[in-house]
């Protein structure tokens, strides 16, 4: 498959289709492995989970970070499911610690748990979360085999998988700033772009990168490709916070109040407090921090937002973070080709309405 031959888009769906394929490869010999049926019917439901939506943009980006410094193989696909897996494992907890009950438009893995081995329980969706914790923490062991098992010189492997511990740990520091910032009463812009740069931007684009990059062993152009990462990463998480409250949750595959109910400070948030008058600032203060947001109260916001020119302001600082990483992105001496889809990518996550 050549990058410079195809629709762009189709691009994604040849890439997608080869990375499902690895997934359902990896589960089919994770469920031959074992005779005991309780941890096959465990695996299956991780599986059914992982399989089940997802644009898988790390991956691709995964492959891409290796694209750029190597020619294509098969190995490289089996190791771009290591940061997919992550993913789940990454999901299946935020969901327990939101107490979101979807995701991608299905039951969350607690849910699921839930009704499948304690639906007559009163303590079900309690013990369904538990179970929800091990499923992840199974999710995070398969995502280390599955790249150490890819194929490549374990030198190699011993790199990318330091990337890949780093990348989650980074992660879990982002998640806990994510859950105290809604008591915190001076949560700023600065607070918020660091946990965009540790929760997203550090495994949706930075890591994988970087993974693809170190699986190639031509790396000398590894700070750029990360510098790019990071930047566009905060650009994508900047996008789904304007998903999150202006989006069509039958395409996002969530409710349009769940930001709002969970107290998210989202950009949109901080920017409208800080340009509206005291009356509608409190209101908004008051709103997050309470949740069980009503419609009316959730139009009320949206207008707060619109008019105080927080969304026009989050917008800007979106689109000039997409140009300084196509900047980063020019600094690479790697393969045009995989830069130039790099750099419409760019433009693909920042115009997408999912």
């Amino acid at each position: 498959m050549q990058i410079e031959t195809e629709d762009p888009h189709e691009t994604i769906n040849n890439y997608k289709a080869r990375i499902d394929e690895r997934i359902s490869r990896f589960f089919d010999r994770k469920e031959a492995e074992t005779k005991d049926e309780l941890s096959r019917r465990v695996i299956r439901m991780i599986r059914d989970y992982t399989e089940g939506g997802g644009k898988r943009l790390r991956p691709i980006f995964l492959i891409l970070g290796y694209r750029l410094f190597s020619d294509e193989n098969d190995a490289i696909f089996d190791a771009s499911i290591s940061i997919e897996l992550a993913q789940s494992y990454l999901l299946i907890h935020d969901d327990v610690i939101d107490d979101s009950d979807l995701r991608r438009g299905r039951p969350s893995m607690h849910i699921r748990l839930w009704r499948s081995f304690f639906p007559a329980s009163e303590k079900g969706k309690k013990l369904g979360e538990g179970l929800a914790i091990v499923a992840g923490d199974l999710a995070e062991s398969y995502a280390h085999e599955s790249l150490i098992t890819s194929g490549f010189d374990p030198e190699l492997l011993l790199m990318a998988d330091m990337e890949l511990t780093k990348t989650i740990e980074m992660t879990g520091y982002g998640q806990f700033l994510d859950v105290i910032s809604g008591t915190m009463d001076d949560f700023k812009e600065g607070d918020l772009i660091r946990l965009h740069l540790w929760k997203t931007a550090k495994y949706t684009l930075e890591g994988p990168l970087a993974m693809g990059a170190l699986l190639s062993g031509k790396h000398d152009q590894i700070m750029d490709l990360r510098l790019f990462g990071r930047t566009l990463g905060i650009a994508f998480q900047l996008k789904d916070d304007i998903l999150g409250l202006f989006g069509d949750e039958n395409t996002t595959g969530k409710s349009i109040y769940s930001d709002v109910n969970e107290g998210k400070r989202t950009l949109l948030m901080i920017k409208a407090m800080e340009y509206s008058d005291r009356k509608d600032a409190e209101f908004i203060d008051r709103i997050l921090r309470r949740g069980n947001v009503t419609p009316e109260e959730f139009n009320r916001i949206r207008s707060i937002v619109m008019n105080s020119g927080s969304y026009d302001y989050s917008v800007k600082l979106m689109d000039n973070l997409v140009a300084k990483s196509k900047e980063y992105l020019g600094r690479i001496r790697g393969n045009n080709n995989v830069k130039t889809y790099l750099e419409w990518l760019s433009g693909y996550l920042i115009s997408r309405d999912y």
